[in-house]
């Protein structure tokens, strides 16, 4: 991976942390295995689906989706670096509507990384994205099997969520979200909704996990913790433990 020597937060956390940047990347092989279909939502510059392309090998997919101009330029020329032709690149965003949206820069620490569909006081500018809903993706490119998702889109999750209806209760992929618990305090999060995302997927049969100590372990509630959690379906795909990782 390259990532330019500008200081912004990306650029250091993807360099100086690498897997560590967070527990879902570090431990990503107990959710994608050879062959496994990964669809990376808000992929950034790369991060997650480098990595699900190296764990899927030849024989799996990865559907890396990114509608900022700069952090798309950055995931081709990563993804060029690899040679991952498994690796399908989507210059647009996910949402609850096939048409059009700003996608709002929102500058925390001068960084794409908080791009986001939903508005903020913080946005100094924007730029007109494609959207397009997770059912209509999966329709447009034939997907016949999804194993897990990964999305990451600035508090936009419940509009993703909105959208995939038909794809959550086809596949029951494995989906890690992530929680601002900040937000969520305020009653601020995603589409104004506190803990949507969550109660979404709730409705849709999930229970959910957090990673400790390299493992998912089950959980009840939000908590308090900002991070990612990962939802569980119980007719779909389910972690490999470390113990069977060998087998």
């Amino acid at each position: 991976m390259r990532v330019p020597s500008d200081l912004r937060y990306t650029s250091v956390s993807c360099y100086v942390l690498r897997d560590w940047c967070e527990p879902e990347l570090r431990h990503l092989d107990q959710l994608v295995r050879p062959g496994s279909v990964f669809i990376d939502i808000g992929a950034n510059i790369g991060l997650f689906t480098l990595k699900a392309a190296r764990l899927t090998g030849p024989q799996g997919r990865v559907i890396a989706i990114e509608p900022g101009t700069e952090a798309a330029n950055r995931l081709e020329e990563n993804v060029g670096l690899n040679s991952y032709a498994q690796v399908t690149i989507l210059r647009q965003a996910l949402s609850d509507s096939n048409g059009e949206a700003v996608l709002h820069h929102v500058q925390l620490g001068n960084d794409p990384q908080a791009y986001s569909l939903v508005g903020s006081a913080l946005a100094t500018d924007g730029e007109t994205v494609k959207t397009e809903t997770l059912d209509s993706l999966v329709s447009r490119l034939a997907l016949t099997q999804i194993d897990c998702i990964k999305m990451d889109v600035e508090g936009a999750e419940p509009m993703v969520i909105a959208g995939a209806a038909q794809t959550l209760d086809r596949f029951h992929p494995m989906v890690i979200f992530e929680i601002n618990t900040t937000l969520i305090a305020k009653g601020t999060q995603g589409a104004g909704a506190n803990d949507a995302a969550w109660q979404m997927l709730k409705a849709h049969g999930y229970g959910f996990r957090r990673f400790r100590d390299g493992s998912p372990v089950p959980v009840d509630s939000v908590g308090s913790e900002f991070g990612n959690l990962l939802a569980v379906h119980p007719d779909g795909p389910s972690p490999v433990g470390p113990q069977d990782m060998g087998r």
